[in-house]
């Protein structure tokens, strides 16, 4: 039975899509924004990427250094779709998932969490913490460090039962931001883009300044910025 649940548990990974606000006035215009009290209204990603699936696989690798320019608010936009956007009328994501995903990006205006169905950014924090998020300089430089982050509860009771039996909870947390992860490195490496993956920062610090409680935990972090 628990092989059965397992496998069940598995193939959801492939399929499923879950959901996730903004508003209007110019910040910075740097990073992409038009916003009121702080939150960002996105615009609508580029789908017109001339770089061939293949191109991006065969370009796709971790950099740790990025030139000393702000994240146009376009590549903003395209990337974060690419994170976990809607791309279906359903609702549906590009990733599949089997609760849900936040994805945070703190960059010199704040850290704000993504909002798919809008494909806005709702500020969570007006305080830069780049610099405190690891003692890596990469982090520290990078215009943009995206933060994935994992909450128990978007897991219905049943499933997190499962998912523990079956594998662990580290085994699907490492999913669910992998699938997230590669697809920014897509889309950085087809856009003169660098990006890095990191396991080693303070998560204590990450999750006290977002105010995560027990079921909420920062998993991995991605700087990302332009190629030098």
């Amino acid at each position: 039975m628990r092989q059965l649940i397992a496998v069940v548990i598995i193939m959801g990974l492939y399929n499923a899509c879950t959901t996730a606000h903004g508003k209007h006035k110019e910040i910075d215009t740097s990073s992409g924004a038009t916003a009121q009290e702080g939150d960002i209204k996105l615009d609508k990603p580029d789908l017109n990427n001339t770089v061939t699936l293949m191109q991006a696989l065969r370009n796709r690798k971790s950099t740790r250094r990025f030139a000393k320019q702000n994240i146009k608010k376009q590549d903003l936009s395209n990337l974060l779709w690419a994170a976990g956007g809607v791309n279906r009328e359903n609702g549906g994501r590009t990733v599949p998932l089997l609760g849900d995903i936040g994805i945070y990006v703190a960059m010199s205006t704040g850290v704000y969490l993504y909002q798919p169905e809008e494909h806005a950014l709702k500020q969570i924090i007006s305080e830069d913490i780049r610099q405190q998020i690891s003692e890596q300089s990469t982090v520290k430089k990078a215009p943009v460090v995206f933060i994935y982050a994992i909450d128990d509860n978007s897991f219905p009771d049943y499933m997190l039962k499962a998912m523990k039996e079956a594998h662990g909870m580290d085994f699907y947390y490492g999913n669910q931001t992998a699938y997230s992860t590669q697809n920014v490195y897509l889309y950085a490496c087809s856009n003169n883009m660098n990006a890095v993956v990191i396991g080693g920062f303070n998560r204590e610090y990450v999750d006290s300044k977002l105010l995560f409680d027990d079921s909420r935990n920062a998993y991995l972090i991605q700087p990302v910025g332009y190629s030098e």
